[in-house]
């Protein structure tokens, strides 16, 4: 078994979709404007919702939350250093933590504070 899709929340989609799509690089699968972003990720989908939005029943159950979730994306060890840069070149304040030889975390926030971070799968003693 494995994670399909992992949900967000956010009160402002312009802001979500313009750093998902522009700092992250995500590729947009789908939208509906003041409800949802959709990005298609390798082998799962990330959501983000707008709360109040998604709370409305619709063609499929709501998708009640908050803005205060977690979702850590994977990254290669080598690749640890550019991404701090990049983050840090669009005004992120980023938390680097070593888990010793397993690899490192970059911790950061998304516009709606939504905690994301960038590991590299090893600091589960996962293969890449």
């Amino acid at each position: 078994m494995r994670v399909l899709e992992s949900c967000l929340y956010a009160d402002d989609l312009a802001a979500a979709e313009a750093f998902y799509s522009g700092v992250l690089g995500l590729t947009l699968h789908s939208k509906v404007s003041g409800r949802h972003l959709f990005y298609r990720l390798s082998g799962a989908m990330l959501l983000i919702f707008d709360p109040a939005a998604s709370a409305r029943p619709g063609d499929v159950p709501s998708h009640a939350g908050k803005a205060g979730g977690h979702v850590c994306f994977t990254l290669a060890r080598g690749e640890t250093d550019a991404w701090e840069a990049r983050l840090r070149a669009h005004g992120l304040q980023v938390t680097r933590y070593a888990w010793g030889d397993r690899g490192e975390s970059l911790y950061f926030e998304d516009p709606a504070g939504n905690v994301l971070e960038l590991a590299p799968p090893s600091i589960w003693g996962l293969e890449s």
